[in-house]
């Protein structure tokens, strides 16, 4: 019952939190076991609730001892559907503690059971892939081997990839591969256990890493966020459509070329991340934001594009006044908390949405009743609660816009003042752009000649 009530209210809040949930399936999501799910981990305790928002059936998580570390958290955590395991690292391992949590693996997935496992351990934010840990591996062979391979035991690798992990509003991408039968390994497990099981480690490993941004060192990460920043976006620009998957493959190519040139052109490599962190460097010091130079707003005629937005934030005022009223304390309260209880950028967005579950509800209702009580008017209440989120949504479009107006205005108080400032950053940003698009075409033509 827990489960079933905490699921419908995260996926409430798993809409509102996040602008856009794109979900890439290579077929229907299976809706029964026996079935090991398998992920990448970037977003502590967000990711399993995102995953188990996506099926139907109750899902059952592998989650490390230490968070069971109460009678009271044992007690709600195991129905919430939470299996301890032990680790080395965690501490003192319990003799036997681990068969048992395997010996309820197997017996789950035998009754048809859908099971969710982390492979690598932790979760970090980062965008790659961490080495995998041999349980799920273990697990899935061992609940097929129960039955001597009778029953079709699958594994169905998740890539999450959250655009933006720790912003409120921004957009998830789930990419989910073909399943895994694990059965077809049963004639190598048979002769050789620890072989089946580090061959399926790396078949997980394989899948798990076609489908997220996978970079290889925070080095290269950096790198390839240096690159986007420029010019991914004005790759974007020249679409009609863009969205997160669209963004995804762009930034697998922008990976894929940096390996590509590290291994053919390494002194190559080194002299774009030295312009680009130049040149970002001075963008930052000026208080600017590279998106003012391609962003289509700074494309219009600057009086004309001036006149509208400032009309835009005239006639949007009292309408971003009543929604920063109304939606303040809600808002802020869960950043105050994340900041006050993490530093870690993975378990911010966590925080943050767990903190509204709360936050939200408590000051609408109040805000709610105090208008009711005023006013005695049901229809007016009932539009004053559909006000409230609405107005909170346009309080964050609204903060944007005036933030890119403040842009705008200081690149031509730029201009104005200091024009060699601007020009030579516009020099260097067209030389940064010819050279990134050289690049690209010829990594595209070298990839054209791969037989």
């Amino acid at each position: 019952m827990i489960y079933f009530i905490l699921k419908i209210i995260f996926k409430i809040a798993l809409k509102i939190f996040y602008q856009k949930i794109e979900v890439k399936l290579s077929q229907p999501l299976p809706d029964k076991g026996p079935l090991l799910l398998v992920a990448n981990h970037p977003n502590t305790f967000m990711d399993p609730i995102v995953i188990a928002s996506l099926f139907k059936q109750e899902i059952y998580f592998i989650a490390k001892s230490t968070v069971f570390s109460s009678p009271f958290r044992k007690w709600l955590l195991q129905r919430m559907n939470l299996i301890p395991v032990y680790r080395r690292e965690d501490g003192l391992v319990v003799a036997g503690a681990n068969e048992s949590t395997f010996e309820k693996c197997y017996e789950f997935l035998n009754a048809k059971g859908s099971l969710l496992i982390f492979p690598e351990g932790n979760s970090f934010n980062e965008r790659r892939l961490r080495p995998l840990k041999t349980g799920a591996a273990r697990i899935a062979l061992g609940a097929a081997a129960r039955l001597d391979f009778t029953q079709e035991v699958k594994i169905l690798p998740i890539g999450l990839n959250y655009l933006e992990p720790t912003r409120f509003r921004s957009n998830l991408l789930i990419n989910v591969a073909p399943p895994i039968v694990v059965n077809n390994l049963a004639s190598v497990y048979q002769q050789d256990a620890s072989k089946a099981v580090y061959q399926l480690t790396n078949q997980i490993r394989t899948e798990l890493e076609a489908n997220i941004i996978h970079t290889h060192s925070n080095t290269d990460d950096e790198l390839v966020y240096q690159v986007e920043t420029v010019f991914k976006n004005h790759l974007l620009t020249n679409s009609e459509k863009t969205d997160s998957e669209q963004e995804f493959q762009l930034t697998r190519a922008i990976v894929a070329s940096l390996e590509y040139f590290k291994r053919h052109d390494s002194e190559r490599v080194k002299n774009i991340q030295h312009k680009l962190k130049t040149y970002l460097q001075q963008i930052k010091a000026l208080h600017l934001e590279e998106t003012v130079f391609y962003s289509p707003e700074g494309k219009m005629h600057f009086g004309k594009w001036l006149f509208t937005s400032i009309l835009f934030l005239l006639i949007g005022l009292p309408l971003y006044l009543f929604g920063l009223l109304t939606n303040y304390l809600p808002y802020i309260i869960p950043a105050k908390v994340a900041n006050a209880l993490t530093e870690e950028a993975e378990f911010i967005a966590p925080i943050l949405l767990t903190t509204g579950i709360f936050t939200f509800p408590l000051f609408y209702g109040v805000e709610l009743y105090l208008f009711w009580y005023f006013t005695q008017a049901g229809l007016l209440t009932l539009l004053f609660f559909l006000s409230l989120p609405l107005s909170g949504f346009f309080v964050l479009h609204y903060f944007r816009r005036v933030k890119n107006l403040q842009t705008h205005l200081r690149l031509q108080v730029l201009l104005f003042n200091d024009s060699k400032v601007v020009n030579t950053l516009l020099k260097q940003r067209e030389e940064i752009l010819i050279e990134l698009e050289l690049a690209r075409q010829q990594y595209l033509q070298k990839m054209q000649q791969v037989p």
